[in-house]
């Protein structure tokens, strides 16, 4: 849209444009397992309202699931005095692989019933937009990407530590997604323990070090008595959960804290290959397991530099996200916004308005 006028180079003040980003809104989601976040955010992926549920169980399938979130997203909608009609696109991250392509969520056993399921068919009978779904580590590198666009790193591996453990590759500045568009599962990197992943699999880094995992060796550090802290709290609670591993570690229980420096070392090792494989210029790590806080990260950064070669880690940067949990909501709308662009050949008509300007 216009704006105001510049300043002149010898004719007439030129006429500046700018984007509108508030022509629409986009509905945002950022799924996990256990818990959805939901937010309206303009065309510049700024958050206007947002909501967390905890309510969510992606084991009850996607139409439970899905059914739940929409309540959710027309709470917001009133909330904010929006109407369907200008909901221009949803952009939607789930915790598990997605053939990007197609809009369709794939195999995953914690995710039982959405193999194969249109979650952009499921939306367009409520929404006459399109609607975009990728795995949530893509989204969280997304937002990540845009905030810091001016960064002069071009190959980056983002880390997602939750229940599960993904990653997601910009080489040369671009998303790769790999041959069947599953590139960055780590967490099913095998470590060499004999512990059964939910996949099938033994050995798992996920099983390992992952949310869940992390949680169950706590109970079992509370029951055995090593920690009078994660006793207490199992007493209390009969289940301890990521939040309490977490509280724990914040009041500087050592058996807390020397089970995440543990895990912060396995996670750290897997890395370590993935850098001298890939040879990135900045590691980034997120998640919910991330933010137990700097114990973890100073470990993962022990192992990378320890078992890295040193021409692989010269300039390499390794750092916490820096939009924390808003990072999945930001990428899940600037996904559909990016998408919404693009698919409306916005760029082409710029670049062709330019063409005749400059022939002018």
């Amino acid at each position: 849209m216009e704006t105001e006028r510049g300043p002149s180079t010898g004719g007439r003040k030129p006429i500046l444009l700018t984007f509108n980003a508030e022509l629409g809104f986009i509905v945002a989601i950022d799924l996990e397992s256990t818990h959805v976040r939901v937010g309206i955010v303009d065309l510049n992926s700024r958050i206007l309202t947002s909501e967390s549920s905890k309510d969510i169980d992606v084991s009850l399938g996607p139409s439970a699931v899905l059914e739940k979130i929409k309540a959710i997203v027309y709470k917001l909608m009133e909330q904010l005095g929006v109407t369907s009609h200008q909901i221009k696109g949803i952009g939607m991250g789930v915790p598990g692989p997605v053939r990007y392509s197609a809009g369709i969520t794939t195999s995953l056993a914690i995710m039982p019933g959405w193999e194969n399921y249109e979650v952009n068919q499921f939306w367009s009978r409520h929404f006459d937009c399109p609607c975009f779904v990728d795995n949530n580590v893509h989204t969280m590198a997304l937002a990540e990407q845009a905030v810091n666009a001016d960064s002069e790193h071009a190959n980056i591996i983002y880390v997602k530590i939750g229940n599960g453990i993904g990653a997601s590759i910009i080489c040369n500045g671009r998303l790769y997604r790999g041959s069947t568009e599953y590139a960055g599962g780590i967490g099913h990197i095998n470590i060499g323990h004999d512990k059964l992943c939910y996949c099938g699999n033994r050995g798992c880094l996920e099983a390992d070090a992952g949310g869940r995992a992390i949680a169950a060796r706590a109970e079992h550090l509370a029951q055995s008595g090593q920690s009078e802290f994660l006793r207490r709290l199992l007493e209390e609670k009969n289940k301890l959960t990521l939040a309490d591993v977490r509280k724990a570690v914040v009041e500087s229980d050592p058996v807390a804290v020397e089970l995440m420096r543990e895990c912060g070392n396995v996670i750290g090792d897997v890395l370590a290959g993935l850098v001298n494989f890939f040879n990135p210029s900045l590691v980034y790590i997120g998640g919910a397991v991330s933010g137990v806080g700097d114990v973890l990260l100073a470990s993962i950064r022990q192992s990378i530099y320890q078992h890295s070669l040193p021409l692989a880690t010269r300039s390499l940067a390794i750092q916490h996200l820096s939009l924390g949990e808003s990072a999945g909501l930001i990428g899940a709308g600037m996904l559909a916004a990016e998408e919404i662009i693009y698919g409306h050949d916005v760029i082409k008509r710029i670049a062709s308005v330019q063409n005749i300007a400059g022939e002018r």
